[in-house]
């Protein structure tokens, strides 16, 4: 756990003394990692992949954002939503085999959550894989 914090703090420490430059080289590096990381091959795997995003990120109501992790908040979920959802991550785990998925339905058809991350580092890698920045309801 110190670990981790120490990291953090180290990261942002970093980010903010040496600019920009620090931060597009790292992306650049985490990019390379999940590259190599990635075994989804599978031209029409990575289709229907990107048709998952295109749907599933339409849906998103919000996003909420902790230190290790992004939950993406589902408010009316509809008939398709489950499927949708487990196969998406049924695709992400192939692609990115290092990120932690958590699944909550909530009671009586409310809200359902997706939880994804639990590391600094696993929710930077969320954010670029993901391309979290492009959701038109951030919050």
């Amino acid at each position: 756990m110190k670990t981790v914090f120490l990291g953090g703090i180290f990261w942002l420490l970093a980010t903010t003394c040496f600019g920009q430059s620090l931060d597009m080289e790292h992306t650049k590096k985490l990019k390379e990692k999940i590259a190599l990381a990635c075994k989804l091959t599978d031209k029409d795997q990575i289709r229907r992949m990107q048709e998952l995003h295109q749907t599933l990120f339409k849906k998103i109501h919000k996003m909420l954002e902790t230190p290790t992790s992004y939950e993406l908040v589902f408010e009316n979920p509809d008939s398709t939503l489950s499927q949708d959802l487990f196969e998406f991550i049924r695709f992400e785990q192939l692609c990115c085999p290092w990120l932690r998925f958590q699944l909550t339905f909530s009671p009586g058809g409310g809200p359902v959550l997706l939880k994804m991350g639990d590391s600094v580092e696993t929710k930077e890698m969320a954010y670029l894989v993901m391309e979290l920045d492009k959701l038109p309801n951030k919050h």
